[in-house]
């Protein structure tokens, strides 16, 4: 046996110890380069090809193997998954990539395994979003060691990003509910322009001729519409990952509640009704009820 593929088989195996026993080990074997004169990369395709004949056999997937690789000054993230051919979404999911941005890491790990990781404790929007859309799929945990402490993931063999998962990290999360409209009032401390006094205001508002129509900014569920002496007629959408936006001072409502909605559908119509100066949309995103700024999440 040559001497490359006798280093191969050692760390096969010592990894194989770890899997056994619930725990991968904080130092993995590196990939150096991603071609073929590296035997680790060649050993990362031959798991990849493992898994694929395991899947279409209907067997259970080999164990998992995890790798690291140190970045080069012309990766991106896309280039490396297609290098290795895997999707994209197993090394993002892997290594809690929440954009497909690279510029603040020297290394990643590269799973032996496709599939989705997901960590028991969300932190993320994109991992808050993927939780929810997940709650209900049967996963395996895994406990993944970093050096700052070992981490519980739930593991989705050979799956891939949901459509609204995929959205969430190519950072398209909130379309904008107007596309024309004209920012009259940010998020943030500001003059009310009605009391005059000093308040926090917790949306954005956009000025737009009445009755123009106003979009969902994302698929979603109507989880509440109605009248309100301040925000007029509105409109709640309740949205995966505990996200809801509020459409205010609109002439008319289009939907109705518990309504299915998709991202740019008309739910009303740009008005004046409510506390207002003039015809505007007032827009609030929020998070397990707690206000966002809108325009640091609107594509």
């Amino acid at each position: 046996m040559s001497r490359p593929r006798r280093c191969i088989v050692a760390i096969v195996a010592a990894l194989l110890v770890w899997a056994r026993v619930g725990a991968l080990p904080a130092e993995y074997p590196r990939i150096r380069t991603l071609d073929r004169s590296d035997p680790l990369y060649l050993q990362h395709q031959y798991d990849i090809q493992r898994f694929y004949r395991s899947s279409s056999a209907g067997d259970d997937p080999p164990a998992l193997l995890i790798y690291r690789y140190d970045l080069q000054a012309d990766d991106t993230l896309f280039a490396i998954a297609a290098r290795l051919s895997m999707p994209y979404s197993a090394i993002a999911s892997l290594n809690r990539l929440s954009d497909p941005s690279l510029d603040q890491r020297s290394s990643i790990l590269i799973p032996g395994v496709p599939g989705i990781y997901l960590p028991l404790s969300p932190t993320s929007d994109l991992e808050l979003i993927m939780h929810d859309l997940r709650r209900e799929r049967e996963a395996k945990v895994l406990s993944i060691a970093e050096p700052n402490g070992t981490h519980a993931y739930r593991f989705y063999p050979g799956e891939d990003f949901l459509p609204e998962e995929r959205t969430a990290f190519l950072g398209m999360t909130f379309r904008h509910p107007l596309p024309n409209g004209r920012l009259t009032s940010a998020y943030g401390p500001r003059i009310n322009p009605i009391s005059a006094h000093y308040t926090f205001h917790r949306g954005a508002d956009y000025a737009a001729p009445a009755g123009t129509p106003v979009l969902a900014a994302r698929g979603g569920r109507v989880g509440r519409t109605g009248f309100d002496d301040i925000l007029g007629n509105y409109v709640i959408v309740d949205h995966s990952g505990g996200f809801q936006t509020v459409y205010g001072h609109l002439q008319s409502i289009h939907v109705s509640l518990n309504d299915e909605v998709r991202s740019g559908m008309i739910l009303g119509r740009v008005g004046s009704s409510g506390l207002v100066t003039g015809a505007h949309l007032h827009f609030e995103i929020r998070h397990n009820g707690r206000t966002r700024d809108p325009e640091s999440m609107l594509r």
